[in-house]
């Protein structure tokens, strides 16, 4: 009887537990540290000096803190260094991970062709010898193809963990750190000297930034995030990539400030406003692509939890800003500050899905803009910043704001241009008119939604410098807040020394009006129905989604209010029964 030489059983690749989500933040956390000490080193060469104060006194005290701004800055480099490495290492981990995956498969597979062809062995004939040992030797050859593999594999992983290792063992002592990194020059240095002025283009801070090296721009990232991290021009990921050592940074400060018991009330702010912006990233990452059900990505694009007097800024995007195919930057109205970013966030990843379910073949980005000084508490209120909503000054201020925030995006991405939508809601409608009719705002479309009025010197949708027929509004016919725009010949800023405006979703504005009822909406006057517009399986998120797709067919126009001469406005949507879209999921 002919005997057949059977292939070998397969090795088991050795387990491998590790997430490399958290190696990835501990490289994020390093990176702030870094930045906490570098900041001890510009203090120590730069306030901490008392340039007029001479004598012997001076001399002793400017020699005393000179090694602590030397070991600083030497530190500084070192967890820098380390941070980057640990990022590496995340990175490295994630593609060892996948490739332990592939060799399991292919280990289950081969196990299983050598247990069938072992089965096989007690039923051949000797005429079907041959054939089941070609058999046999094509499998042993596979076998063999993996058991290399997985020895590379073995060999890769043990090669990482040591080079890990030694990245943290080099500097684990003062002196270590000294001798290595002791009076080297911050590779951050020159770049920052070079960096354009106060009053620079986005273009020629893109030109700037596309010169550095890779090398240059992760230290400028780690030296000075607050340099980048809020500049147009820049793009997204590199910001959100300075804005989150900046935002590590400031957490990691304000919690230890606040242990020790010293946080002054403008620090209290700053930490409630970082504090919300680290929730609002929060609830981005943890909603996932209906399409792919991946995490969907976060960019944080603005952080200043210092700006407007405390109002903070903030803006952070559902998708990759840089990548996307369609872009919408949601422009919020009264009542926004910093704290209301996971609010926000709620609405831009909501956005985000919507825009998603209703066109899978295309990319988004969807991002809350808290870049301006809205009017955000009552009148009666401490500041009496609510005291603006009824005038055009923020929103003028704000629309400028907007405007560079669009030029930004655009000089960032020059050579892959996407599909720019603003979104203007409530008194966030009227900045973005003022940025739209005073700046001239780079967008493809244009959407009002819940106006109180697109500002006084914007009479017509061609006063917004965009194509009237990208001109779109929303106006849920109960919405109180919708109905307080000019109407006819009705103007509060002529009449009442107040006002904010043309009503977009009249006839003569000349915009687009589309669907924009609630099913959910309420009686006569509503205030809820003003914060329904981006809620899911509604029609004007639905719409909106479309704009910002770009498919314009599938837009529900509705018909315009009219000018009511000297009768009531009424509002023909008002009857209507509305419809209830999918937004939220998949269609079969």
């Amino acid at each position: 009887m002919t005997t057949i030489q059977l292939p070998p059983l397969p090795r088991v690749a050795p387990a491998l537990t590790c997430d490399p989500a958290a190696i990835s933040a501990c490289g994020a956390d390093l990176l702030a540290a870094s930045a906490q000490v570098d900041d001890l080193g510009t203090f120590v060469a730069g306030r901490a000096r008392v340039d007029d104060w001479t004598g012997e006194a001076a001399t002793a005290y400017h020699q005393a803190i000179a090694p602590t701004g030397r070991r600083a800055d030497a530190m500084s480099l070192a967890l820098r260094g380390v941070a980057h490495r640990v990022e590496e290492h995340s990175a490295e981990m994630q593609r060892l991970l996948d490739r332990r995956t592939a060799l399991e498969d292919r280990q289950q597979h081969l196990a299983q062709q050598v247990a069938h062809l072992r089965a096989e062995v007690a039923t051949t004939t000797e005429e079907g010898a041959a054939e089941l040992q070609a058999d046999c030797d094509r499998v042993a050859g596979q076998v063999q193809a993996y058991e290399t593999d997985l020895d590379t594999w073995v060999s890769d992983l043990a090669t990482e963990e040591s080079e890990m290792s030694q990245a943290f063992t080099r500097v684990l002592g003062a002196d270590d750190v000294d001798r290595i990194y002791g009076g080297v020059a911050d590779p951050a240095d020159g770049p920052l000297r070079d960096k354009p002025g106060a009053g620079a283009s986005p273009a020629e801070v893109h030109a700037w930034w596309a010169a550095l090296t890779a090398a240059q721009r992760r230290a400028v990232i780690a030296a000075a995030p607050g340099a980048i991290g809020n500049l147009d021009g820049i793009p997204a990921s590199a910001r959100h990539a300075a804005n989150t050592v900046a935002l590590g940074r400031d957490l990691a400060d304000y919690a230890h400030t606040e242990d020790a018991g010293v946080l002054t009330d403008d620090e209290r702010t700053c930490y409630d406003n970082a504090l919300a912006a680290d929730e609002a990233r929060r609830e981005i990452e943890g909603r996932h692509d209906p399409v792919t059900g991946e995490p969907i990505v976060a960019q944080i694009y603005i952080y200043d939890p210092a700006a407007f007097d405390g109002d903070g800024a903030v803006a952070i995007s559902a998708g990759d800003l840089d990548t996307a195919d369609n872009v919408a930057v949601v422009v919020p109205g009264f009542g926004t500050d910093g704290e209301s970013a996971p609010y926000q966030a709620d609405r831009a990843a909501t956005l985000y899905e919507s825009t998603r379910v209703l066109d899978p073949s295309a990319t988004n980005a969807s991002l809350f803009w808290i870049g301006y000084d809205a009017p955000d508490n009552a009148p009666w209120d401490e500041g009496y910043d609510g005291a603006g909503v009824v005038t055009e000054s923020m929103a003028a201020a704000g629309g400028e704001r907007l405007a560079d925030t669009i030029d930004g995006l655009r000089a960032s991405r020059e050579d892959d241009p996407a599909h720019l939508t603003a979104i203007g809601h409530s008194y966030g409608s009227t900045t973005t008119g003022h940025g739209a009719h005073d700046h001239g705002l780079g967008v493809d479309d244009v959407v009002f939604v819940g106006s109180p009025g697109v500002g006084g010197d914007t009479d017509h949708a061609s006063d917004t410098g965009v194509d009237p027929d990208h001109v779109w509004a929303g106006s849920n016919s109960r919405d109180p807040i919708a109905d307080l725009g000019n109407h006819g010949w009705v103007h509060g800023e002529t009449v009442f020394g107040a006002g904010l405006g043309d009503d977009p979703a009249e006839d003569d504005f000349g915009a687009h009006r589309f669907q924009a009822e609630s099913t959910t909406r309420g009686g006569a006057y509503s205030f809820g129905d003003h914060s329904k517009y981006f809620d899911h399986d509604t029609e004007s998120l639905a719409n909106i989604s479309h704009i910002v797709n770009g498919d314009y067919d599938a837009v529900q126009e509705a018909e315009h209010l009219h000018d009511p001469f000297l009768g009531p406005v009424e509002d023909p949507e008002y009857d209507r029964e509305p419809t209830s879209p999918t937004t939220s999921s998949l269609t079969p």
